[in-house]
């Protein structure tokens, strides 16, 4: 393959996050191997929800996201998927209250408690890849802000919870936390430390570009994780520049391991 056949640019290479995420629930001690049940932490439209659904016909799913434009389409997917799926229009942080939510008005995967930077490294490796301005490229006429609700998870989740998923969890357990939040992933664990003594398995996205700011060190991820028992299994999804060959972004599978395996 001569250089004019290589691809430039930015370009998204997926993993088996099924198989990862079975894998590590099996290591940790699961019968069955598949997630019975799932917290999705920053849903968006419900994408995940839409995949959890479908690998693991069985599993009860509750979905939080605080962006009432995306939280409007994820009802609708719900709505389809019945008894299995819960939602809630909220976000997740390390305290209660409310939080401005920088938001897109083209991308809502693009909200964040964290302000856009629109002089970032990875606007600049997008421009001009497909000819016409990408959603990150566009300028503050694009941008908006919102006052959104928050809570923990710890409270969510709580003994006091009116959600099904929180009584399910309290009975037997979390199998997979999914964390989704442009940055904010940190502070979502912060508030979670009652839920995390009870989960098995973590699924986060992790950010090394300036997107959202300067990112906090992976090791503070892996510090806190690893304070409530849990070890990094998997790298499941790695987004890269291909001009620069360097890693934007990541999706990361912690689990914790069965005591015998000790």
């Amino acid at each position: 393959m001569t250089d004019s056949n290589i691809i430039r640019g930015l370009d998204p290479m997926y993993f088996d996050r099924k198989r990862s995420i079975e894998g590590a629930l099996t290591w940790a001690g699961s019968s069955s191997g598949t997630p019975r049940n799932a917290v999705d932490v920053g849903a968006n439209v419900g994408q995940t929800l839409n995949a959890f659904v479908g690998w693991w016909p069985g599993i009860q799913v509750l979905s939080l996201e605080p962006l009432q434009e995306a939280f409007a389409r994820l009802q609708i997917l719900a709505s389809k998927i019945g008894d299995q799926s819960e939602i809630a229009n909220v976000g997740v942080s390390d305290k209660p209250g409310s939080l401005t939510l920088n938001a897109s008005k083209t991308q809502s995967t693009n909200s964040s408690f964290k302000k856009f930077n629109k002089s970032a490294e990875t606007v600049k490796a997008h421009r001009g890849l497909r000819g016409r301005p990408s959603h990150l490229e566009l300028g503050d006429e694009d941008d908006y802000q919102t006052e959104v609700l928050v809570d923990t998870l710890d409270n969510i989740l709580g003994p006091n919870s009116s959600f099904r998923s929180a009584k399910l969890c309290s009975k037997i357990g979390l199998d997979l936390l999914k964390i989704d939040t442009q940055g904010w992933e940190l502070h979502v664990l912060n508030g979670a430390k009652d839920v995390l003594s009870n989960t098995q398995v973590v699924l986060t996205e992790w950010q090394f570009d300036d997107l959202y700011g300067t990112p906090p060190p992976l090791h503070e991820l892996d510090k806190n994780l690893s304070e409530h028992g849990f070890r990094l299994w998997d790298v499941s999804h790695i987004y890269k520049d291909l001009n620069q060959m360097r890693t934007l972004w990541i999706d990361l599978v912690y689990v914790k391991p069965n005591r015998n395996r000790e």
